[in-house]
């Protein structure tokens, strides 16, 4: 069984906007018996894991919770939301399977079909396991460091995910996109109503509080600049990777 126990991320000490405000009200009053865990600064192991230290001083604070929602999942169990979902549903039938996730397309998009801004497993779930794996060997090998749809997708889809339905694979329940993504993406507030239906658990308001809406001169030197400071612990990782993927992992020595 997954606990109910919801866990969340939040860095750079921002403040909640309007939406982002009801979405954590409608966790506490749908899930009244849930924990509700936040991972932010305090309890995030920076100095174990360094590619993580290095995303928190380029303020690439997504990126840590790509990482992190999958860590959060795997050590304690759980459900984990990103915090502009708003729930709709009690979750309570879902906690019977051993993971959980949800397409955010259907198949034509092969690259990112399934997202992880709601994501539930077991303690300690092999399906966790292996996206953390990736998503560590992505943060640490590259530059471009996102998880997230394109790491759950990846590692689904190695699977042999390859059907837009219900459906479970290797022990990971996947649900169709109106399960928890029914509005699309940059579709009006308004028009919400018209794509929730008896099968919604939440909806997902596609904030990306974490993106950069002005790419100005400024943007692209600092992007040069995060590439510069990446640069060593990439050459360093890959390396090891080459070497000695066995041990490479920081995580197996968490």
């Amino acid at each position: 069984m997954i606990p109910k126990k919801i866990h969340y991320c939040w860095y750079g000490h921002g403040t909640y906007n309007a939406v982002l405000k009801k979405c954590l009200t409608s966790w506490t009053e749908l899930l009244p018996d849930y924990e509700i865990k936040k991972w932010d600064e305090s309890n995030t192991p920076f100095d174990r894991l360094p590619f993580l230290k290095l995303l928190y001083k380029q303020k690439k604070w997504s990126f840590i919770s790509d990482f992190m929602r999958l860590y959060a999942v795997y050590t304690e169990g759980g459900i984990y939301l990103d915090t502009d979902i708003e729930v709709i549903k009690k979750f309570d039938d879902l906690l019977k399977n051993k993971a959980f996730i949800g397409f955010q397309t259907d198949l034509s998009d092969l690259k990112t079909p399934v997202n992880a801004a709601v994501l539930g497993a077991t303690k300690e779930n092999p399906f966790v396991l292996d996206c953390i794996k990736e998503t560590e060997k992505k943060q640490r090998l590259q530059f471009n460091a996102m998880g997230g749809p394109p790491i759950v997708s990846k590692v689904l889809l190695s699977y042999g995910l390859n059907m837009y339905k219900v459906q479970e694979i290797n022990g990971v329940k996947v649900f169709p996109t109106e399960y928890f993504y029914p509005l699309p993406w940059k579709t009006s507030f308004n028009e919400a109503p018209k794509y929730i239906t008896e099968n919604s658990y939440c909806i997902h308001w596609w904030q990306e509080s974490w993106t950069s809406k002005k790419h100005d001169l400024k943007y692209y030197a600092d992007s040069i600049k995060r590439k510069a400071e990446k640069l060593p612990i990439l050459v360093k990782s890959r390396i090891k990777y080459f070497f000695n993927k066995e041990s490479f992992y920081l995580f197996d020595s968490l």
